[in-house]
Order: structure tokens, then C-alpha cells, then sequence
């Protein structure tokens, strides 16, 4: 008795997810929506890749690439609340001929040496084509699914996704491209894009209802039935607020897209001083599959914790251990480090994006929570401009105080969620 008693835990840990996957459509929009974050996960180091190769300048190249994340930054908000609003139906059509057209336009304003202002206008146009397809699964999920803790599952299930995709994306294109040319790189993140995200809008029974329209045509109408009624429309410009707790999480997305960048920046300088540049994408994978580790062990094991301990028990952790990567100077014992890293990366992720989804209404959900996505995107904006100063003024090692400065961001402002939610709840 007592040896089934033990191994109950032990099967869920690996069952939860085999609960939501058997849910109608629900496996066939997850991997559609994974397939379709390619252009995310790969349209940076591809750029990086197609620049460099035609000038020889990785200043130029990173700042054109830096350019496509600011350009997510821009777009991301845009795309979801037309997804709230109008539907996924007529979102992602759009969304996926606009990266088509904007990654050719980039592709050719590079390798026919077009004056370089047009690089800049095409990858920022790249940037703010792509819809965040996380947010738009995620917003499945919370139309398949009933319950709070299947929910937090889902939530942990996407985290791992948004992690694994960075796992296979950037090497698979960077081989691509280093076998095939630079170009094919770049066309082969947009076309496994192109091929999830038409798959993912081929399948039309688990896309959300478009709840913000029914909801301001329902109080509209009884508006005007009874002008006193509390469900009388909001006014617009409430209707453009997101609640505190969303802002409040926004520091900590920012510092964790700061180590990313800080990370990346750092593993491909550590490994040019080295005269072993493979070893950028060796250190970059392990730090991703680190956070795949912990992504299927913390959405689990996490999911009957109150939202405000996750977020409290994640944020102490990070703070604590990233700055650890400033103990270790050699490639081999960064790795090492870099994995451990990578294990409490996924839980403040999870962990910040199920509060935020607590904290919205289904018509605000999918713009919700592109939000994390956004905060990363201008983390790793910063992070890397302030990265390769720390570097050009120091050594590829210096890459990870910027890691452990963001990290401690991630730690303070973590806690102070934490705590006012733990306040608002009471």
C-alpha cells in the first residue's frame, strides 16, 4: 500500500500533461502553434547570420537583428487585441502574408547591398508582422479547458514550448545556413512559420469565441434598455487599461529578456575568444534545455500552489542562482552553470504568466498575455545593447554581470508582486 501511495505523485508529474493533450484538437493546435513561433526563435540569428556573411560586421548585423525584436515589441500588442476583437480567423491571414512579404523584402534589401536605412525598415517590419502565436494557444487553452489546475498545466505546457522551439530553431537554421547560404536560413524559419500558422487557422473548432465583441454588444444593449444598469458599456479608454498586476510583472519579463540577451551575447564572445565558435551554440542549448527540464517539472508539481507563491518562491530563485555565472571563467564550467540557470528561468515564466491570466477577462486574454512577450522582446533589446558595452570594455565573461544585474531586477520586483497580490487577494 504504502509503495502505490508513493508512486501516485511520480505518475501525475507526467500524467497532467497527458490529461489536456487528450482533450479534442487539443495536440494538434499545440504543435501547430509551436511550429509557428519558428520566425521568433530563428529570425534574429538568421539575420545575424545573412548581415554578417554580406558585410563582415556583427555590429551591424546585431543591431538590424535588434531591430526585429523592437519591432515585435510594436506589433505583438497590435495582433492580439485584433485577435480579442475580430477573431484568430481573420488575424492570422494577415499576420502570416505580412512576415512572408516583409522576410523577402529583408532577405533581397541585403544581399543586392540595398543602402542599409532599408535593412533597418524591413527587419522592423519583420518584427511587427509576426503575431505571437503563444498567446494565441494559450487562449485555446483556456477555452478547452474548465479547470484551474488543467489550466496552469496548459500554461506550463506553452512555457516548455516557448523554450523548446529556441532548443531546435537556432541551430537547425544556423546549420541551414551554414551549408545551404545564409538566405536559406532565414527562408526556412519563415516557411516552418507559414506551415504552423496555416494549420493552426485550418482548425476553426478550438479558436476562442470573439468574446470582446459579444460582451460591448451585449452592454451596449443594455445600455440603452437601462441607462442606470452596472453592465452598461465601459468607457473607452477603460477598456485600453490592463490591471496592476500585469504592469507590475512587465520589470520582471524585462530583466529576464536582459539575461537572455546578456547570455546569448556573452556564450558567442566566450566562444570566439576561445577559436571554438561552436561552442556559442553548445552553451546556448544547454541553457535551453535546462529550462524544458524544469518546465515539465514545475507546471506539475506547482499547480495547487497559490499564484502568488509561484511567482514569490520562482523570482527568489532566479535572483539567487543566475548571478552564480559570474563565479565560473571557463567555457566547460559555464556550460555547467548555464544549465542551472536555465532550471529556474521556465518557473518565474510560468509562473508570472499564470497570474496575469487570473487577472484578465476572457476578452482581453490573448492581448494579456502577449505582454510577457513583449517585456522579453525589449529585455533582450537592452540587455544586448548594454551587453556588448560591458564586453568591449571588459572581456566575454562580462556578459554575465549584465546577467546577474537583470537578475536581480527579475528577484525585487518578483517579490513585490508577489506580495501586493498576496494583499489584494486578502
Amino acid at each position: 500500500m504504502a509503495s502505490s501511495t508513493s508512486a501516485r505523485p511520480r505518475l501525475r508529474l507526467f500524467g497532467s500533461y497527458a490529461d489536456i493533450l487528450i482533450v479534442p484538437g487539443a495536440w494538434q493546435f499545440t504543435l501547430a502553434g509551436w511550429l509557428g513561433r519558428f520566425t521568433r526563435s530563428t529570425g534574429s540569428i538568421a539575420t545575424i547570420l545573412l548581415v554578417s556573411a554580406q558585410t563582415g560586421s556583427f555590429t551591424l548585423a546585431g543591431a538590424v537583428a535588434g531591430t526585429i525584436v523592437l519591432g515585435i515589441a510594436i506589433g505583438g500588442p497590435v495582433w492580439s487585441r485584433a485577435a480579442d476583437a475580430r477573431g484568430q480567423a481573420r488575424v492570422l491571414p494577415l499576420s502570416l502574408g505580412a512576415t512572408v512579404l516583409a522576410a523577402a523584402a529583408l532577405a533581397v534589401t541585403i544581399v543586392f547591398g540595398a543602402p542599409v536605412w532599408s535593412w533597418f525598415v524591413c527587419a522592423l517590419a519583420l518584427g511587427a508582422s509576426t503575431v505571437d502565436m503563444g498567446s494565441l494557444v494559450r487562449a485555446r487553452w483556456r477555452g478547452v479547458l474548465a479547470s484551474g489546475e488543467a489550466r496552469h498545466t496548459s500554461l506550463s505546457l506553452e512555457a516548455v514550448n516557448d523554450e523548446l522551439v529556441f532548443v531546435v530553431g537556432p541551430p537547425a537554421v544556423t546549420l541551414i545556413a551554414t551549408s545551404a547560404g545564409a538566405f536559406a536560413g532565414l527562408a526556412a524559419g519563415v516557411a516552418v512559420t507559414v506551415v504552423g500558422g496555416v494549420w493552426l487557422w485550418l482548425q476553426r473548432a478550438t479558436m476562442p469565441q470573439v468574446v470582446g465583441r459579444l460582451k460591448v454588444a451585449g452592454a451596449a444593449s443594455v445600455a440603452q434598455s437601462h441607462p442606470g444598469h452596472p453592465g452598461r458599456a465601459r468607457p473607452r479608454r477603460a477598456r485600453f487599461r490592463l490591471p496592476a498586476g500585469v504592469l507590475g510583472l512587465l520589470p520582471v519579463y524585462l530583466g529576464v529578456g536582459g539575461v537572455f540577451a546578456s547570455i546569448d551575447v556573452g556564450a558567442i564572445s566566450v566562444a570566439t575568444d576561445t577559436g571554438q565558435p561552436w561552442l556559442a551554440g553548445v552553451i546556448l542549448a544547454v541553457f535551453a534545455t535546462g529550462s524544458v527540464v524544469a518546465g515539465f517539472a514545475f507546471g506539475p508539481l506547482s499547480a495547487r500552489w497559490a499564484p502568488a507563491s509561484r511567482v514569490l518562491i520562482a523570482s527568489v530563485a532566479y535572483a539567487c542562482v543566475v548571478p552564480c555565472l559570474l563565479l565560473l571563467q571557463t567555457p566547460v564550467a559555464l556550460a555547467s552553470i548555464v544549465f542551472i540557470a536555465g532550471l529556474v528561468t521556465t518557473p518565474v515564466l510560468i509562473s508570472g504568466t499564470a497570474l496575469i491570466a487570473g487577472l484578465v477577462e476572457d476578452a482581453r486574454l490573448t492581448e494579456a498575455l502577449t505582454w510577457p512577450s513583449i517585456g522579453l522582446s525589449v529585455g533582450v533589446t537592452i540587455g544586448g545593447a548594454v551587453t556588448g558595452v560591458a564586453i568591449d570594455h571588459g572581456t566575454g565573461f562580462s556578459a554575465f554581470g549584465v546577467s546577474a544585474g537583470a537578475a536581480v531586477v527579475v528577484g525585487v520586483f518578483g517579490v513585490l508582486c508577489a506580495l501586493l497580490e498576496r494583499r489584494r487577494a486578502d
